[in-house]
């Protein structure tokens, strides 16, 4: 009778546990996914940052985007495990690249110490078709000393351009569309504009008032 009851307690009805095992199943593609949305994630960083002067729309992302995905995705690897094996080589490898991630935080942390800047926008002047803009700003990088820039901006989606058009000590006394392709500025304490153009499909510049190189 003893072994009757035990036997009728042990049985499991047919298709119990198959519900836990697609959600295991489900978060396992899940953490996958995760995983390779971080690497890929770091990866696109690089390109986004090093093309942010030219799509201005991407200098949001920082010089150590690359690390902080890498390193999510790392912990990630090495969260416990999901299943009934320990996946011991994932474990191992999740190790390894938690160190391979050392001398890449190193590097991130130090090009931010030297691209940091403080900046501020002095002026906004749009264009009579609203396709573009010219952004004045007083900015300081490092420890370089403080300086002025006029961007000739897109006024568009993600991948929207932009051009120098001054880059020197002191900001414009004023800036301003005066045609569809064509701008002015007059420099302080003069009363006479310069006047220069752009080509709208290259976004480019014809003339850039500058003092010192421009990155």
């Amino acid at each position: 009778m003893t072994d009757t009851t035990t036997g009728e307690e042990l049985s499991l009805p047919a298709g119990a546990g198959s519900g836990t095992d697609r959600a295991l199943r489900r978060v396992r593609i899940l953490w996958m996914f995760a995983v390779l949305a971080l690497f890929v994630g770091g990866v696109a960083a690089v390109p986004a940052w090093f093309q942010a002067y030219r799509f201005y729309r991407f200098d949001w992302v920082p010089v150590w985007a690359l690390a902080v995905c890498w390193t999510a995705a790392v912990v990630l690897l090495a969260v416990p495990r999901l299943g009934r094996r320990r996946g011991r080589g994932r474990i191992a490898l999740a190790a390894a690249l938690g160190v391979a991630m050392v001398p890449v935080w190193s590097v991130s942390m130090f090009v931010a110490s030297f691209v940091a800047e403080d900046s501020a926008v002095v002026a906004i002047e749009v264009s009579a078709d609203g396709h573009h803009e010219l952004v004045t700003e007083s900015y300081k990088e490092y420890n370089n000393p403080a300086a002025c820039r006029v961007l000739l901006r897109e006024r568009g989606g993600l991948f929207s351009r932009q051009a120098y058009v001054w880059h020197d000590e002191v900001c414009p006394q004023h800036v301003s569309f005066t045609g569809a392709t064509t701008i002015s500025l007059t420099e302080p304490g003069s009363g006479k504009p310069k006047v220069t153009t752009f080509d709208a499909d290259r976004m480019q510049v014809a003339r850039i008032h500058r003092t010192y190189g421009i990155r």
